[in-house]
C-alpha cells in the first residue's frame, strides 16, 4: 500500500495539472465505458506526438549547438547555460508554461553545450564524437529496457531520481556562485565518479519520464502535458550529454591526444 501511495503522489501533479474535469462532455469519470478523463481523441495525450515533440528538441539543441561551437565564447555559453538553468527552475512552478520554455531551453542549452564541446574538443581522443553516439545510445538502450519490462519502474527508483536530481541541481548552483565542488571543475578520479553518478541519476530520470509518458496516455490526461513531459526528457539527456563528456574527459585524464 506503501509504494502504490508514493507512486501515485509522485504523478499526482500531471494528474491534477491536466486532467480533464469530471462532468465534461456530460459524462463522469466513474461512468462504465469512459476513460477516467474522456478528453477527445485529438486534445488526449500520445505518447508518438510527445517522442516527436522531443525530436524538434533535439533538433534545436543541435543546431544552436553548431553555432556555439563555432562562434560563442565562454562568458557567452556560461550565461546561456545560467539562463537555462533558470528555465528549468521556472518550469518546476509554471508547468503549463512548457511549450514556450522547452524550446527556448533546448536553443540556450545548445549554445552552451556547443561552446563546452569546443573546449572538450581540444582535449583531442575524438570526445565530443564519443559523447555524442553514447548519449544516443543511452536513451535508446533504456527506452527499450523500460518498453520490454527488463526494467520496471518503481517507487525507489522514482525517489532515487528525485534525489539525485535535487543533489544535481545543488552542485550546479554552487558552481553558478563561484563555489569548488570535488570533480566538477576537474577531471581524474573525482570528475569519473562524479561523472558516472550524474549518469546514473540521467538514467533513473529517463525511466521516469518514460513512466510519466506512459502513465500520461494510459489515464488520458490533456495533449497539453505532452510538452512538460518532452521537456523532462530533454533535461535529462542533456545531463547523459555533460556526464559522458566527463567521464571520457577523466577517463583520459585531461590530456590532449
Amino acid at each position: 500500500m506503501a509504494r502504490k501511495s508514493a507512486m501515485q503522489s509522485a504523478f499526482g501533479r500531471i494528474e491534477s495539472e491536466y486532467r480533464q474535469p469530471a462532468g465534461v462532455f456530460g459524462g463522469d469519470p466513474a461512468t462504465p465505458g469512459l476513460p477516467p478523463y474522456p478528453f477527445a481523441p485529438e486534445t488526449r495525450f500520445s505518447a508518438a506526438r510527445t517522442y516527436d515533440k522531443l525530436i524538434v528538441l533535439v533538433v534545436l539543441a543541435l543546431v544552436s549547438a553548431a553555432v556555439g561551437y563555432v562562434a560563442v565564447p565562454s562568458g557567452v555559453a556560461f550565461a546561456c547555460m545560467a539562463a537555462a538553468f533558470g528555465l528549468v527552475l521556472v518550469s518546476w512552478f509554471r508547468m503549463q508554461w512548457a511549450k514556450v520554455i522547452a524550446p527556448a531551453y533546448s536553443i540556450l542549452e545548445g549554445v552552451a553545450l556547443g561552446a563546452v564541446s569546443g573546449a572538450y574538443s581540444t582535449l583531442g581522443h575524438g570526445i565530443v564524437p564519443l559523447a555524442i553516439v553514447f548519449t544516443a545510445a543511452v536513451f535508446v538502450a533504456t527506452l527499450v529496457l523500460y518498453r520490454t519490462g527488463l526494467v520496471r519502474v518503481t517507487p525507489r527508483m522514482m525517489s532515487l531520481a528525485m534525489i539525485g536530481g535535487f543533489g544535481i541541481m545543488v552542485v550546479a548552483l554552487l558552481s553558478f556562485v563561484g563555489l569548488s565542488v570535488p570533480g566538477v571543475n576537474s577531471f581524474g578520479t573525482f570528475g569519473l565518479l562524479f561523472g558516472i553518478f550524474a549518469l546514473a541519476v540521467a538514467v533513473l530520470n529517463l525511466f521516469t519520464d518514460f513512466e510519466w509518458v506512459t502513465r500520461s496516455e494510459a489515464i488520458g490526461v490533456s495533449a497539453e502535458g505532452e510538452w512538460p513531459a518532452a521537456f523532462a526528457m530533454m533535461t535529462a539527456l542533456v545531463l547523459v550529454y555533460i556526464s559522458m563528456l566527463r567521464i571520457l574527459a577523466s577517463a583520459y585524464g585531461g590530456r590532449r591526444s
